[in-house]
């Protein structure tokens, strides 16, 4: 049997790093059930967070807890799986660097009979259960503020979009929402182009190129948070009036809000990406309830200044840590 299921709101944003490897292995643990995670970076907020998600549901549900950091290497990544696989893990979380490489290492896990979860990015292979926020959408969101921040306005009806690396195939969906609610409203995508270095440098320079390429856009969509930051800075130090709008909800976005250089940003859930995911294992695990190739969509906010402080100070509460 097939279970397909949509997850609502909740949300919250950490700051913690591990090393490379942590095992949890605390009191209350349930003995023989052992959870291995394969984490694409810590380097990065939104994946500090869905860590935390994994690493505290392991926790509350008595688990073991292997967690190894990818360091973005697809082949390390590789490495790993199939390490989890050798210690005989009961179940595998992974967040894939590359989602068309993990084919292979997936098969080989159920193979084995474990079963196999893929928190955000993509998947390949036979995995149980795919969590992944509701891309589409996040980026049709996007697209909806800037037009409404246009209405009444005499602007050309032109807009930029920074898109995330083409292997990433869900994130691109992101993209895709944009440009189609563009098309729909009646803007023309002036200039569409990939960031080729993610992070806030990558997103400055991307931004720099659609400003060249298209120096009358009203409005631009970066599909990742730390470019997005950059885009905004990047428009802010060339005196230009562009609504700039990124997606995740990491901090740095937060506080680019805050300082009046970003407009808005469509926050993620990665903590509850990760939560749930060891949830569905556990389902798996322990109920034998079965998961074949489903998606989980996870639901995604709009922030802007008019309300994320609110959605910080409420994700803050439910864990007692800072949003940002």
């Amino acid at each position: 049997m097939k279970r397909k299921a949509v997850v609502v709101f909740v949300a919250l944003v950490v700051f913690f790093a591990l090393p490379a490897m942590v095992f949890a292995g605390q009191g209350g643990k349930k003995e023989g059930i052992t959870i291995g995670y394969s984490l694409w970076t810590m380097e990065f907020t939104f994946f500090q967070n869905l860590e935390k998600g994994v690493r505290d549901a392991c926790e509350d549900f008595g688990y073991e807890y292997i967690m190894i950091d990818q360091n973005q290497d697809p082949q390390k990544m590789v490495q790993d799986l199939n390490s989890l696989i050798g210690q005989k893990v009961d179940g595998i979380v992974i967040t894939p660097v590359d989602p068309g490489a993990i084919g292979p290492a997936v098969q080989a896990a159920r193979d084995a009979g474990i079963p196999v979860i893929c928190a955000d990015i993509g998947k390949t292979g036979p995995v149980n259960a795919l969590l992944i926020s509701n891309n589409y959408e996040g980026g049709a969101l996007a697209m909806e503020y800037i037009h409404k921040l246009m209405k009444g306005k005499d602007n050309t009806k032109k807009v930029g979009v920074g898109r995330v690396q083409p292997q990433w195939t869900y994130a691109r969906q992101r993209g895709e929402g944009f440009m189609d609610k563009a098309k729909e409203l009646g803007y023309d995508v002036a200039s569409e182009i990939v960031v080729a270095v993610p992070s806030a440098e990558g997103g400055y320079d991307t931004m720099q190129q659609i400003m060249s390429a298209a120096p009358d856009v009203v409005g631009v969509f970066f599909a990742s948070g730390r470019e997005a930051v950059g885009a905004a800075n990047a428009v802010k130090a060339a005196g230009k009036d562009i609504v700039v709008v990124g997606y995740n909800g990491d901090p740095e976005e937060l506080q680019a809000i805050e300082d009046g250089v970003l407009d808005a940003t469509v926050a993620q859930q990665p903590y509850f990406i990760g939560y749930e995911s060891v949830r569905v294992l556990k389902e798996i695990i322990e109920k034998g309830k079965e998961y074949e190739d489903a998606e989980i969509s996870v639901e995604i906010e709009l922030l802007t200044p008019d309300n994320y402080k609110k959605w910080a100070e409420e994700a803050s509460k439910r864990r007692g840590i800072p949003a940002y």
